[in-house]
């Protein structure tokens, strides 16, 4: 095979196509989720998805339209458009409002020039059927191969309705009709494998990486991921000269709450102090993180707060402790928690630097009477 000398059918060309647009589409969502957490933002990953994939899918359709419009073989991009429409509706499930949807449609069509043709009307009905009967199938759809004869149907039922429409405006031979409907059926399987697959391999990924940067019992971060995090913080904070403040904390007496009430009292006061407390963290600052980074102990990163713009959150913290109900088998138990605060200064060569001196405030908490709040 050379520049000039390509022997390879079209069938296999339309494939290799559908899948580098399908891969192209997941390394540019990878790479921007990527260059998201980098920056220490937290995105939501369905949604990125979402919004890259319809952008996406819009800028693809109108470059192939745009190189087809005016020609005579402008039919022949029918089964790409035919799996836009089910990657965009299925497999990402836009919530797109009705009057969205048919504008977009609109705009296309004015693209095309079709506008002012009755049949392309008839094309925008199929399409408006086709997407949503489409969310329809995926919102309700069966387990295992039942989702795939869902799938099919439902895909094969709309294709074949628009290549009639096609075969008819372009005056297309019966076994022209036949062999793309067949060939559409094919391209949309081969979507339905591969998409799932990728959408496995990331669901798998995300299992893993939540097992490995969270805590099973607390479902907050672990010391694995403060242990990360910290250091971007830190790096971070040292190139853009931002404030960085750290707080650890201890559950005051936790070793008297398990020898007096058990171990899974025990679990109980860690598990809802720490939902406590990340709730609250939500409320102040989405973006402030939780760790549970020892048996008791905790750790918040106020990335971008001085220790005085952290005093305020950091004591509504102790207080929300205090102040809360712990009732477990029958036993209420008072708790409280020790903390050690301190804001990265300018002498600190690294993370430890930071980490030692709010050790050594919290310490200071637990020396000098517990349920209270050291900083420096």
């Amino acid at each position: 095979m050379t520049w000039s000398h390509w022997f390879v059918t079209p069938a296999f060309t339309s494939l290799f196509f559908l899948l580098g647009v399908l891969t192209l589409y997941w390394f540019i969502t990878n790479q921007i989720i990527h260059a998201m957490k980098k920056k220490g933002k937290h995105p939501n990953i369905e949604q990125v998805r979402a919004n890259v994939g319809v952008v996406y899918m819009i800028l693809m359709v109108v470059a192939v339209q745009i190189t087809v419009h005016g020609t005579n073989n402008s039919w022949v991009f029918s089964n790409f458009l035919i799996f836009a429409m089910a990657f965009v509706s299925y497999f990402l499930m836009l919530e797109i409002r009705f009057w969205q949807l048919l504008s977009g449609i609109l705009i296309f069509m004015t693209v095309n020039g079709t506008i002012f043709f009755s049949l392309s009307w008839a094309y925008a009905v199929i399409y408006l059927g086709f997407f949503y009967t489409m969310k329809f199938v995926r919102q309700h759809r069966n387990t295992g191969w039942l989702a795939y004869v869902d799938y099919t149907l439902a895909t094969l039922l709309f294709s074949t309705a628009l290549w009639i429409l096609v075969g008819f405006r372009f005056d297309l031979p019966i076994w022209t009709l036949v062999w793309e409907i067949l060939f559409s059926y094919f391209l949309l399987t081969i979507m339905y494998i591969y998409v799932n697959s990728l959408m496995s391999g990331a669901n798998t990924l995300a299992e893993l990486t939540y097992t490995t940067n969270y805590d099973e019992l607390t479902h907050v971060k672990n010391y694995f991921a403060f242990k990360n995090e910290f250091s971007s913080a830190f790096d971070r904070a040292k190139l853009k000269s931002q404030p960085l403040t750290l707080m650890l904390f201890d559950i005051d007496h936790f070793k008297h709450v398990n020898d007096t009430y058990g171990h899974l009292t025990g679990d109980y006061v860690l598990s809802h102090v720490a939902q406590l407390i990340a709730t609250q963290l939500k409320a102040i600052d989405p973006a402030l993180v939780l760790y549970r980074t020892g048996g008791e102990e905790f750790t918040i990163l106020f990335s971008n707060y001085t220790a005085d713009q952290a005093r305020e959150h950091v004591a509504a913290i102790a207080n929300n402790v205090r102040d809360a109900e712990f009732h477990h088998n029958d036993n209420d138990i008072d708790i409280s928690i020790s903390v050690g605060v301190t804001q990265m200064q300018g002498n600190d060569e690294g993370q430890v630097d930071i980490y030692k001196r709010a050790d050594q405030n919290l310490y200071y908490s637990k020396r000098h009477g517990r349920d209270q709040v050291t900083f420096s």
